[in-house]
């Protein structure tokens, strides 16, 4: 598959493999912007040790770092911890480890392959919990909070999709929006709220904000548009998509329902917000008029930062934690494989 305008679908993209990668590779890379804010960031790139292929997907407040990376036979987990060394890790039995989402505590949760997809949990400590909500054929765990609570969704043999929490005591609770024919939980924020997206019988996506006590409530950006949310911070604040899958927009709900759309670039070919932070800073990139991706910080105050990498025309930020740190990962061009960034504040 290629990193480019396609993205906007389906934002986890690999190119192939022609590039092999220094084990354990480190490097600091002086950062190119249009902001004097992001001057004054510096960019990490790193691969754990065996990787030809480096997708971070999570970043913690303390700096640690979650996500997946291939060594050329099999995905496998990795945690980055704050000082730059790695952990790698998989679950007993599986075949292939997508880990997702790390809280505060270290906690983190995803996916393996076992014969079907399963949940899975892995304690600061390094021992795993694995889960399915009952009847499940494939388990996606997608973010866990600071609780240990547990969003993704998971499908029947029917093929549909709905939506689950797990709480921290292991109790698994399936849900699902009116109207939908299948739901997908993305976020879970400290007090147990869980945002996500529905598709209805017409095939169009809506948002939804599932409250602690299980009311649901439904939304779009803009009426008669597609709404994918994606990230959900502690004050109730959510991001994400919506539009078109393949020219997308920007947008951020406040806690109190009110929408407000953006593009950290006009004219762009599409904008993916990745995350919010707890003070409200969100990521994501955007895909300029040439195919060309670029990330993007926008500020409280709707300003925004844009970065990108030296020679580089692919970057895929997913996560910024309440320091503003943000990871990702980059590919220099269709060709080459893809490796991690931190980029520090």
């Amino acid at each position: 598959m290629i990193a480019n305008r396609s993205a906007l679908a389906h934002v986890s993209l690999i190119t192939n493999r022609k590039a092999v990668l220094s084990l354990g590779l480190t490097l600091c890379i002086p950062l190119l912007s249009v902001c004097a804010l992001a001057q004054q960031a510096m960019i990490i790139s790193f691969d754990p040790p065996g990787s030809l292929q480096t997708e971070p997907l999570s970043i913690n407040s303390a700096g640690a770092v979650t996500g997946y990376y291939s060594d050329g036979s099999a995905l496998h987990g990795f945690l980055r911890e704050p000082d730059g060394s790695f952990t790698t890790f998989d679950p007993p039995s599986a075949t292939a480890t997508e880990p997702a989402s790390i809280n505060s505590a270290g906690s983190i949760v995803g996916s393996f392959v076992a014969g079907q997809f399963h949940g899975f949990l892995r304690d600061p400590e390094g021992n795993f919990t694995t889960f399915d909500p009952p009847g499940s054929t494939s388990t996606l765990a997608t973010s866990v909070n600071s609780a240990g609570a547990i969003a993704g969704y998971y499908t029947l043999a029917d093929h549909s999709f709905h939506a689950f929490v797990r709480d921290p005591d292991g109790a698994i609770t399936s849900f699902a929006a009116a109207g939908s024919t299948s739901t997908f939980a993305k976020g879970i924020n400290s007090a147990g709220v869980i945002t996500g997206y529905y598709l209805d019988s017409a095939q169009m996506y809506h948002g939804f904000v599932r409250a602690a006590d299980g009311a649901i409530s439904t939304f779009l950006a803009r009426a008669g548009q597609n709404c994918l949310p994606q990230s959900i911070n502690s004050a109730g604040e959510i991001t994400g998509q919506w539009g078109p899958l393949n020219d997308a927009h920007g947008f951020l709900r406040a806690a109190d329902g009110s929408i407000t759309t953006f593009a950290p670039v006009t004219p762009s070919a599409g904008v993916v917000p990745g995350a919010i932070n707890d003070a409200g800073v969100i990521t994501g990139f955007y895909v300029d008029l040439h195919d060309d991706l670029h990330g993007f910080v926008r500020h409280p105050d709707g300003t925004f930062a844009i970065f990108n990498l030296p020679d580089v025309q692919f970057i895929f930020p997913f996560s910024i934690n309440s320091a503003g740190a943000i990871t990702g990962y980059y590919q220099a061009n269709d060709d080459t494989t893809s490796h991690g960034f931190l980029l520090t504040p």
